[in-house]
């Protein structure tokens, strides 16, 4: 199977969007030269994520000045009819030439009440299966007119509207098991990868299933050479400053604990160490940031250094092209990953960075 290799396509893009300043405006410039830069570039497709802009209507105006890369447009389940979700996915592959899919979002509680979604975690999942099942069942009918004198008709594009997503909790798994067709989770070192991807595959099983994928979300910083890609890669905390990373740290730490960072303590010695630095007023070292071969924690737009040990996908390959490489080729023998989103910032001009070293290297793998 060859390795999907998808990029971000996201208003939260800038030199560094996780300190004060550090984000580009969400005008429609940025996005389109973002959409261009992933399309010429050859990669698969990439993530449209959930961000103050709907990410439908983004693609929508993205796919107009594309032609080839696909769209995973982040979809929370159930806010829209399914009926009428069906109808807006078949409009745009007619529309975009069949270049749609979707990745299953089912939230946290506070992310999806303002949307009118009152039901609890495990509810959640099992109205997604219901409600995914409607809409693809919608997208497999077309839908008519309304209108007798014009028996417009829009069929569907694709064979079948593809549908990534994650998921680790019983509910969770039983969820991806049941609809998912593209399996995602966060990168990770191997040894938590791997239970995570067994879990799945046996939830997928259990149900007569298998994924056409299994894929992780993370960063990546790739330079001709190593000592060129870690000088990069450093650069997310020193340009920011000290500071703004303990403050963006601390203001994490308040929302999850009620603490501050001064009295929070990490769940390892690891993580401990660089909550540790911060307070002291110094950056983690690059040795003191591996957490595995060719993986390291890092900071990404919408997560913090991962402190928690949970929910984050601020992990990157780092290193120059044949390393990286190798990381990917390993992780494929061990694991049996089959896609990567990636993203670093600003977004576009390092996805010209992974256009030219890598995505020709992964195209062999």
């Amino acid at each position: 199977m060859a390795l999907r290799t998808l990029w971000y396509l996201t208003t939260a893009n800038g030199d560094y969007p996780w300190s004060p300043g550090g984000l580009y405006p969400p005008d429609f410039d940025h996005y389109r030269t973002l959409a261009q830069a992933i399309d010429d570039g050859g990669f698969y497709g990439a993530l449209v994520a959930t961000w103050p802009n709907d990410p439908f209507t983004s693609a929508s105006f993205a796919a107009a000045h594309t032609s080839r890369m696909r769209f995973l447009v982040a979809t929370y389940s159930g806010v829209i009819p399914a009926r009428a979700f069906a109808e807006k996915a078949l409009t745009f592959d007619r529309f975009g030439g069949g270049r749609l899919d979707i990745n299953v979002i089912n939230g946290v509680d506070n992310r999806v009440s303002p949307y009118g979604v009152s039901a609890g975690h495990d509810d959640r999942y099992a109205m997604s299966i219901q409600y995914w099942n409607e809409v693809l069942e919608h997208y497999r009918s077309g839908t008519d007119s309304n209108f007798h004198n014009s028996p417009v008709r829009i069929d569907p594009t694709q064979g079948r509207l593809n549908l990534w997503g994650t998921g680790d909790s019983d509910a969770g798994l039983a969820h991806a098991g049941s609809i998912i067709h593209h399996y995602l989770t966060m990168l990770r070192p191997r040894h938590e990868l791997k239970p995570r991807y067994d879990n799945a595959r046996a939830a997928a099983k259990s149900r007569g299933r298998e994924f056409d994928s299994t894929g992780a979300l993370g960063g990546v910083i790739v330079r001709p050479t190593a000592e060129e890609a870690f000088d990069r890669f450093y650069t997310v905390f020193t340009d920011p400053g000290v500071e703004a990373i303990r403050d963006t740290l601390n203001t994490a730490v308040q929302l999850r604990t009620g603490q501050d960072i001064t009295t929070y303590t990490a769940p390892d010695a690891q993580r401990q160490g660089w909550v540790d630095a911060i307070n002291a007023g110094r950056f983690p070292t690059i040795e003191e940031l591996q957490v595995d071969d060719g993986l390291y924690a890092g900071v990404t737009a919408w997560s913090p250094l991962d402190i928690f040990g949970s929910r984050s996908s601020a992990v990157y390959f780092v290193g120059d092209p044949d390393s990286i490489t190798g990381t990917v080729r390993g992780l494929q023998e061990s694991v049996r990953l089959s896609s990567l989103i990636l993203g670093a910032w600003p977004l576009e001009l390092e996805a010209a960075h992974v256009a030219e070293h890598l995505l020709p290297r992964f195209a062999e793998l």
